[in-house]
């Protein structure tokens, strides 16, 4: 008999269903497999929606789309609270080789039209586990690759906090990467133990896969996660650069979002992160050495990674001490805007630090504007924008197509 998941395991499969005849059909499947942590239910796209938000994503899921209205966009919320890697099969009583194309285009395992068949949806079951037939798309998270053009000046600050909003108010799984191996602190604002073990494997790789990754990162809550290790100051670290580009391939598979607390150096570490980035944001500060370093690293990102999207944003605004320079002068030299400044508040980000806690876990301006750089993160004003412009053009009620337009744009981001 299959049993159900533990709170502290992921469900190796689990349906919800819209009418009783699917979900024993299903459960008879389960049995035929053999398969633990799997089970049946019957619900809707909101039930979904609320399980994948509470719990920890299954390894495949079966949904049911009979009863919905705008199934490419309820297909398109629940990839939202997601991880890239969970396999979704889709089932419904629609015979339209349409939606079955657009559903395959969005990543779906398989779809199969009621009534259902054992032969059929233990195939479909048997490919989701191998991973077979979806290699042609491309399931991967983000990367963002976080970095101060100067010492201080946030790039910790930064990963911790738009990590925490993503899990914890976006529902996005979530890691913090912290590649100062020397003097990182994002455990200490995330309240956690740096992980010296995963350091040992990177210098002397043996395997890297699923199992391994759940031994190094440290939960912090429901949805995020921390990856990173203090290594000796004397020996220092050399890490196998083959080693490290396949733990970011294989994180990026795992995780909706990977923001990286990164240094400066351009060395193999930093190369291989940045390679595998999909956006950046840089860390200013008001100053000669942080507007002559931003510079710099904009025109080697230019050169190295065209196309790539980058976020400027000023921290520590309103702090005066002797070299400062306007946001004017910074914007000139640089030769364009700075896109968000932090406003300086020492003491709620002094004791947040001391108690472990982000900053945006709490109200004020810095949350705030925090939030706001998560938005930006996300692409949400990018993909409303445009959703909103198709509307326009087409002579429809935005808030009427809002999810199918968003999730048609989203396929599309995606090639």
């Amino acid at each position: 008999m299959a049993t159900k998941a533990k709170t502290d395991l992921p469900h190796n499969l689990i349906a919800f269903v819209t009418d009783p005849v699917s979900e024993q059909i299903i459960w008879n499947v389960i049995k035929e497999m053999n398969m633990a942590y799997a089970e049946a239910r019957q619900g809707e796209i909101s039930d979904i929606i609320a399980f994948v938000k509470e719990n920890r994503s299954p390894k495949v899921l079966i949904v049911d789309i009979s009863n919905c209205e705008l199934p490419l966009g309820d297909i398109s919320k629940i990839r939202e609270f997601s991880p890239p890697n969970m396999a979704i099969i889709v089932i419904g009583n629609r015979n339209e080789v349409g939606l079955f194309r657009d559903l395959k285009t969005m990543g779906i395992v398989d779809y199969i039209v009621k009534p259902l068949n054992n032969v059929l949806l233990r195939r479909a079951i048997e490919v989701a586990n191998s991973g077979e037939e979806m290699d042609h798309v491309e399931k991967t998270g983000k990367l963002v690759h976080i970095v101060s053009t100067v010492g201080g000046a946030g790039s910790t600050t930064v990963a911790v906090n738009v990590g925490w909003i993503l899990a914890n108010n976006r529902f996005k799984r979530t890691l913090v990467m912290d590649l100062d191996f020397l003097y990182g602190t994002a455990n200490l604002l995330l309240d956690v133990k740096a992980e010296n073990a995963y350091l040992d494997i990177l210098e002397s790789p043996d395997k890297i896969d699923d199992y391994f990754t759940e031994t190094i990162t440290r939960k912090v809550s429901q949805r995020l996660y921390y990856l990173g290790g203090l290594c000796d100051l004397v020996r220092g670290i050399q890490v196998d650069e083959a080693a490290f580009n396949a733990l970011v391939v294989l994180l990026k598979k795992q995780f909706n979002y990977v923001l990286v607390d990164a240094q400066r150096n351009i060395d193999v570490i930093n190369k291989t992160s940045m390679q595998h980035a999909d956006s950046f944001i840089l860390m200013v500060e008001m100053s000669m050495a942080s507007v002559q370093n931003t510079a710099r690293m904009l025109e080697y990102l230019s050169v190295e990674h065209p196309g790539k999207k980058v976020l400027i944003i000023a921290n520590k605004n309103g702090l005066s001490s002797n070299g400062a320079i306007t946001k004017e002068a910074f914007e000139s030299v640089i030769g364009r805007k700075i896109d968000y400044s932090m406003l300086l508040d020492e003491t709620l980000t002094l004791a947040s630090a001391n108690i472990g806690q982000p900053v945006a876990a709490s109200d004020g301006p810095l949350s705030q504007i925090l939030d706001e750089i998560t938005d930006d993160v996300l692409g949400k004003n990018e993909n409303q924008e445009i959703a909103k412009s198709i509307a326009e053009k087409e002579g429809m009620n935005f808030d009427r197509i809002k999810d199918e337009v968003l999730a048609f744009i989203g396929k599309i981001m995606k090639k």
